[in-house]
Parts: structure tokens; C-alpha cells; sequence
């Protein structure tokens, strides 16, 4: 009797087993920056989903060594999507004082640097009526951007961590010039938003003409850059696109 009672019981166990069954897995094999590889273990119906698992090492790629100044300069101007403009305010509390401004920035499309910094402005920003009084800016940018300096556990002002500063005159582009043409499709190519930003506010692309190129790269102060070599450097800075690609590669699909 107690043994039927025992065999009863496993097969209420058993079919209440077989009424649940657990969303299928699906096992994927991510390669991480060592080579090796990662399991990755989830639900067959987030199997469509792209995966959101990040890099270990989630900075671009490594910059350039450090004594290697021009192709550090134009590095991390690339790989950077923003910029901290400096103009001469207009605003009357603070009239001729320096004002900082935050601004999307690109050099050039993902496969073609061009080492100018190009913005995209509304006249109403601060930055715009800054600098239709006056032309004047310094643009900087940093490679704690790329993430490689958090990375390498140097804090920002560390100068190891490259910060670039190109001062000049900023210049509104022609519409319809190739150049504008250019710099607009560079622009909503690294910041596909501008595309929804509203019509009316009269956006314009605008560009730094450089006249100083100073940088911070390694102990020992301030380097100086020659703007003509600067821009004649050949630097298609392909890193971020093909990083682009790398991590399409990595997204598995079921």
C-alpha cells in the first residue's frame, strides 16, 4: 500500500513537470577583445533581439602613441562626438566674458576625416549670437571621450589624456556648396537626431577656420601643432567605423 501511495505521488510530480516547460535557450558565442570566447545564454523568444552586451573594453581602439603628435590630434578630434566651444558672450549680465557651450561635433564622415570641426546651429543658441558678434572660438576636445583614459584609470586632467584645443574663427557654410553638402550628411551620419531637430529653427552648419592647434598630450606642457600639417596629415580615421562594423558582426540573429 505505501509503495503505491510512493508511486502516485512521483507521477503527480512528473505531470505537473510536464505541463511547465521553461522558455527554450539559445546559446550564442560572443569573441571579446582577448579572443576568447563568451557564453551567452538567453530566452528563444529575445533571440531577435540585438544583444546589448558591451565590450569589456568599450573605448574605439587604441589611440596613437603619445610622441606621435599630428595623428593623436587628428584621433581624438575624430572619435569625438562632442565638443566644449568657448566664445566671448553676448548676453549683457556677462558681455565679453568667456561663455562654454556644449556642441555636437564631427571632422568628417565615419570614413573621412578632414581634422576641420564642423557644428550644426540654430541662431537662437547661445554659441550662434556669441559668435555673430564675434567670430572667435576655441573648441576642445578630449580622449577621455573614447573611453580609453577611463580605462587606463587616468583621470581627465591627467595629461596623459590628450585634450586638443583649435582656436580660430568659426565660418557659416554656404548652402548647397559641396562643402555644406558634406558636413551636413557627416553631421546626421554621427548624430542621426539632427535629422528630427524642428525645421523651424533655421539650422545652419558652421566650421572652426583654425588658426592655433594646442594640445596636452604627455607630461611636460603644451605642444603646438602646425595647422598645415595638421590638415595635410592623410587620416581617414576608419576606427569608428570599423568598429561600426565589428559590432554589427557581433549581433547574432535566429
Amino acid at each position: 500500500m505505501k509503495f503505491q501511495i510512493f508511486a502516485a505521488l512521483c507521477l503527480l510530480v512528473v505531470c505537473a513537470e510536464c505541463k511547465y516547460r521553461p522558455p527554450e535557450l539559445t546559446y550564442h558565442q560572443d569573441s571579446n577583445h582577448h579572443g576568447r570566447h563568451r557564453e551567452n545564454w538567453v530566452h528563444r523568444d529575445e533571440a531577435n533581439e540585438i544583444s546589448t552586451v558591451r565590450p569589456r573594453n568599450n573605448y574605439r581602439s587604441d589611440p596613437p602613441d603619445h610622441t606621435k603628435l599630428i595623428p593623436m590630434a587628428r584621433y581624438v578630434l575624430h572619435n569625438a562626438d562632442w565638443a566644449s566651444v568657448a566664445t566671448i558672450s553676448s548676453l549683457s549680465a556677462i558681455q565679453g566674458f568667456p561663455f562654454s557651450n556644449v556642441k555636437s561635433v564631427v571632422d568628417g564622415s565615419l570614413a573621412n576625416s578632414t581634422g576641420i570641426p564642423y557644428f550644426y546651429m540654430a541662431p537662437a543658441d547661445f554659441t550662434a549670437r556669441d559668435l555673430t558678434r564675434n567670430s572667435r572660438a576655441t573648441v576642445q576636445v578630449s580622449l577621455e571621450e573614447t573611453r580609453y583614459c577611463e580605462n587606463q584609470k587616468w583621470d581627465p586632467e591627467d595629461p596623459r589624456c590628450t585634450r586638443l584645443m583649435l582656436s580660430g574663427k568659426m565660418k557659416r557654410l554656404k548652402e548647397g556648396t559641396p562643402e555644406y553638402t558634406f558636413a551636413k550628411a557627416a553631421l546626421f551620419e554621427r548624430h542621426p537626431a539632427m535629422a528630427t531637430w524642428p525645421a523651424d529653427h533655421a539650422w545652419f552648419v558652421a566650421k572652426l577656420k583654425i588658426a592655433q592647434i594646442a594640445m596636452v598630450d604627455w607630461f611636460g606642457g603644451a605642444k603646438y601643432i602646425p595647422v598645415k600639417e595638421y590638415l595635410a596629415y592623410n587620416y581617414t580615421g576608419t576606427e569608428i567605423l570599423d568598429r561600426a562594423n565589428k559590432l554589427h558582426t557581433e549581433v547574432t540573429y535566429v
